[in-house]
């Protein structure tokens, strides 16, 4: 039979391992000096961490010790995998000799973009090759900058009022699909690529321009889709 302790604080208990007679132990001055508890306490943690070692937390909890380290409160850097679609588009973009500089980010943007307006991003890459040879910082004669050429007199206003920079890749490609997109779903696939270079069926003296603006972003396409993709004409 377990002998029965008294303590004036705890009551009475049975002597051994249980909890109200650790807890006595542990926390009863009227039973033990500091000096005493503080190696008891030591004595139960170190039985505690070799008897549960810390790898089983995470076999347990079903998360990776990064998920608990950023639970805990500590960031970790994260790498993200670069998508199929984007490496494509990016070694386009290396066959038109586009600055390795850019590509990834260019890459990247065109096809956030293409997914944003349901375009195929090989014919805003094609665009952008003929508007700019992907030059971010490319300004014409006819006051259109930018990597995918933004006619400052006729989108100007909008891109000021809505806080564009369009002088940063991802916004001058976002603004430029979004023209883009607006064209096609107006008038078409390719009479909407010709209006985006500007072409006015009104205005004979552009047909010629409009005309030769779209054939040379259609062979650049075409090299790399033998047929349009049934996105582009939704």
């Amino acid at each position: 039979m377990q002998p029965i302790a008294f303590c004036s604080r705890c009551r009475g208990m049975r002597v051994g391992w249980n909890a109200p007679y650790i807890r006595h132990c542990l926390s009863c001055k009227e039973w033990l000096s500091k000096s005493t508890n503080l190696l008891i306490l030591t004595i139960l943690l170190s039985v505690l961490v070799l008897g549960f070692p810390t790898p089983s937390a995470y076999v347990f909890s079903g998360q990776s010790p990064v998920q608990e380290v950023q639970e805990a409160g500590f960031d970790l850097p994260v790498l993200a995998a670069t998508s199929p679609t984007v490496t494509t588009v990016k070694a386009f973009l290396k066959r038109y000799k586009v600055d390795e500089a850019h590509c990834e980010r260019i890459a990247t943007a065109i096809v956030n973009s293409s997914r944003k307006y349901d375009l195929d991003p090989k014919l805003i890459a094609s665009i952008m090759i003929v508007e700019s040879r992907a030059n971010p910082f490319a300004i014409s004669n006819l006051d259109a900058i930018g990597i995918m050429q933004i006619h400052l007199p006729t989108w100007g206003a909008t891109a000021e009022h809505e806080g564009i920079n369009l002088f940063k890749i991802e916004d001058n490609v976002d603004f430029g699909a979004r023209i883009l997109k607006d064209y096609v779903r107006r008038f078409g696939l390719w009479d909407g690529v010709k209006r985006y270079n500007g072409w006015n069926p009104e205005n004979p003296d552009s047909s010629q321009a409009g005309e030769g603006y779209m054939q040379k972003v259609r062979s650049i396409y075409g090299a790399e889709k033998s047929a349009v993709p049934s996105e582009v004409l939704n």
